[in-house]
């Protein structure tokens, strides 16, 4: 079971002159669900970015295309789990097409914990990330 799933529809611009979406919208999509997912966990990202102790910038993505999407699908993006490393932290997605659940696309961010005054790595993700986030060991 995933720990958040977001509904959204396939637009116009993602699409690219094959007629279907453009690979990069796929981290865009994932990218947007963690977003939500980290506010209704109550990590306010725009605030933590502004003035926290820490950031938890990107450091890693990756993507692998299962099948195709096109204008006016409706999709479903899902975080599947957080794996806590050290100081960093990895997401895995799934995007499936909702009419038929079928899987278009799996996708992993991996984000890392660091000083926003040294830009160091942290010694260990926040406690509070951690406990948001239901992280897996």
């Amino acid at each position: 079971m995933s720990l958040y799933r977001v509904h959204r529809m396939v637009k116009l611009q993602d699409i690219d002159a094959a007629g279907i979406v453009f690979f990069s919208k796929f981290l865009e999509y994932c990218h947007d669900a963690y977003f939500e997912f980290m506010m209704k966990q109550g990590i306010d990202l725009p605030t933590s970015i502004a003035t926290g102790e820490y950031i938890l910038p990107l450091v890693h993505t990756e993507a692998d295309f299962k099948g195709p999407l096109k204008f006016g699908d409706e999709i479903v993006v899902a975080v599947e789990r957080v794996v806590k490393g050290t100081s960093s932290y990895s997401v895995h997605y799934s995007v499936h097409k909702a009419a038929n659940n079928s899987l278009c696309c799996t996708a992993q961010t991996v984000h890392a914990a660091i000083s926003r005054t040294t830009f160091k790595p942290l010694k260990q993700v926040p406690p509070e990330i951690v406990a948001a986030l239901h992280m897996n060991q």
